[in-house]
């Protein structure tokens, strides 16, 4: 399976229209309103790459008055949960992805560092910019910023990160 990931900015309080575009692109498996630097984070899977690009180009980037970044995924790490676990913590718990770049000859160090924390649900391993995208799952927004500031942060290889925080309840989950 084929995944990238879209990092939205649009005008304010427009992210509802946003998500709702983005339900009628094929392989857009996920869309949450977020809070931070980007408005909305998207999640494309296909089993063919070809159909990511299509549906960026000419789904995403179509709808009016938005700016994007794309990170395509280069491999999956891990994913923790299924479809029903994932639905639990969509309704109940805070969540955010973030993003870490890192050198590529880190890349594994960090890797086993992430593994090692157990409110990560998912992970995966970037082609750009950014080296790794991974998800948290906690009860608060608190927690999250402890689990970034006290586990992630001081994994002694990782160069930067940014944090997007998901707006709990607004976004699809397909």
């Amino acid at each position: 399976m084929k995944k990238a990931y879209v990092l939205i900015v649009n005008e304010s309080g427009k992210e509802d229209f946003i998500i709702s575009h983005l339900k009628n692109i094929p392989s857009v498996t996920n869309a949450f309103g977020a809070f931070g630097t980007f408005d909305v984070i998207t999640k494309l899977e296909s089993k063919d790459e070809q159909n990511i690009r299509h549906d960026i180009s000419y789904g995403i980037r179509k709808i009016q008055n938005i700016r994007t970044m794309t990170l395509l995924v280069e491999k999956s790490e891990i994913t923790r949960t299924n479809k029903l676990e994932q639905d639990v913590l969509n309704s109940n718990m805070a969540q955010a992805f973030i993003v870490i770049h890192c050198l590529k000859s880190q890349e594994e160090t960090v890797l086993q560092h992430l593994n090692n924390i157990s409110e990560i649900v998912e992970i995966d391993m970037l082609v750009g910019s950014y080296e790794i995208i991974c998800k948290i799952a906690a009860p608060t927004y608190n927690h999250i910023s402890e689990i970034i500031s006290k586990k992630i942060r001081k994994i002694c290889e990782i160069q930067s990160t940014s944090t997007i925080n998901l707006i709990n309840n607004q976004g699809f989950n397909r």
